[in-house]
């Protein structure tokens, strides 16, 4: 049940960020547009990496964290990159800064994760979080 659960919110994360970061820049919440761009993408790919890597460790075990801090970090890479691609689309445009505060929020959420790990394992009892 952790797995499933745990996959489909990240799942459903990951669908929320792609919708959020194609809307046409008109429909851009004015309250997100009083924030710095770059710290929109640090928070918004801090937390895909805090919740990619609970949905990777709960469902491949303790393998050892540099497994899916590599697998979190690569797989967000590529949808950063995927993500400012697809967006001129939209009428919004490529920015290559943007993708470097977005591996940079997922390498803070993948250590935040890893550091936080053993008290989620104590609060939750999940075994796979030990």
């Amino acid at each position: 049940m952790v797995r499933a659960v745990s996959s489909l919110l990240a799942i459903c994360y990951l669908i929320f960020m792609f919708i959020m970061t194609h809307l046409p820049k008109r429909q851009v919440p004015k309250t997100l547009q009083l924030t710095s761009d770059k710290t929109l993408h640090f928070l918004a790919f801090f937390f895909l990496g805090v919740l990619a890597s609970l949905a990777l460790q709960v469902r491949f075990g303790n393998r050892g964290w540099v497994a899916y801090a590599l697998a979190t970090v690569g797989l967000g890479i590529l949808y950063a990159c995927f993500d400012e691609i697809t967006q001129p689309l939209v009428g919004r445009h490529f920015d290559q800064l943007d993708i470097l505060y977005d591996v940079l929020g997922l390498c803070a959420g993948v250590l935040v994760f890893q550091m936080g790990r053993p008290l989620m394992h104590k609060i939750t009892g999940i075994e796979e979080l030990r």
